[in-house]
């Protein structure tokens, strides 16, 4: 059996990360609960108000993965754990919260639902060491060519056998195969040369030296896959 033959289309993200601990016989995996901001993009935002600015502060503004509430899976059943807190995720007040500066005054309220949601770490510790899951989260909008433009990205940085998975807007890749972590940072590196990546995403992966996926939902959508290869 190879890990595709795990992977099947329609199976929400948090059983593609479960179907591969199983597969590899992990020994650890991480989860992060984090405040997601469902906000344009800056440049979406910079289209709709000209004037709209994010100072050098604001762009460098990086939060570490460890200062994050995380769950570690150290056995197959504290997938139970991760799944009782997918389901109390909370939604969250705006007015209690710094949210991103670039909208104009009267939008930062009316059009950002702020809430709690959880993460997948590319990390993950195997019998024989540290090794990632080569995740990618990318600037392909979902449409009908999208799939295809994600395959082309993952197979042009090496990686044989992936899925992709609707995250609600755009598409998420999952490579299937573990990488050492000389062999992650040069996929990280390399997909910097892309222009379908979201390049401040990797900019912060590579900051915490481990990359992360959201696996709840986002805009009313769980991610899920829509093509294995």
């Amino acid at each position: 059996m190879i890990v595709s033959d795990v992977i099947h289309s329609g199976m929400e993200a948090l059983s593609v990360v479960e179907s591969l601990y199983r597969f590899y016989d992990l020994l650890l995996m991480e989860f992060i609960v984090y405040h997601c901001e469902e906000k344009p993009h800056f440049a979406e935002a910079k289209l709709r108000n000209p004037k709209a600015k994010r100072s050098v502060a604001k762009a460098l503004q990086h939060t570490p993965d460890f200062q994050q509430p995380t769950i570690f899976v150290q056995r197959l059943k504290d997938f139970n754990i991760v799944r009782k807190r997918l389901a109390e995720l909370r939604e969250l007040n705006p007015e209690t919260l710094d949210i991103t500066s670039y909208l104009l005054d009267n939008e930062k309220l009316n059009q950002i639902r702020v809430h709690e949601a959880m993460k997948v770490v590319s990390r993950v510790r195997t019998k024989d060491g540290i090794y990632h899951i080569p995740l990618l989260d990318l600037d392909i909008p979902v449409d009908e060519n999208g799939v295809e433009s994600v395959q082309e990205v993952f197979i042009g940085l090496g990686i044989r056998s992936g899925a992709i998975i609707n995250s609600g807007m755009s598409y998420h890749g999952w490579g299937l195969e573990l990488l050492s972590e000389f062999e992650w940072r040069r996929f990280m590196a390399r997909a910097l040369l892309l222009d379908r990546i979201d390049r401040r995403w990797v900019g912060h992966r590579l900051l915490d030296d481990q990359a992360n996926l959201r696996v709840s939902e986002k805009r009313g959508n769980v991610p899920k896959v829509v093509h294995v290869f």
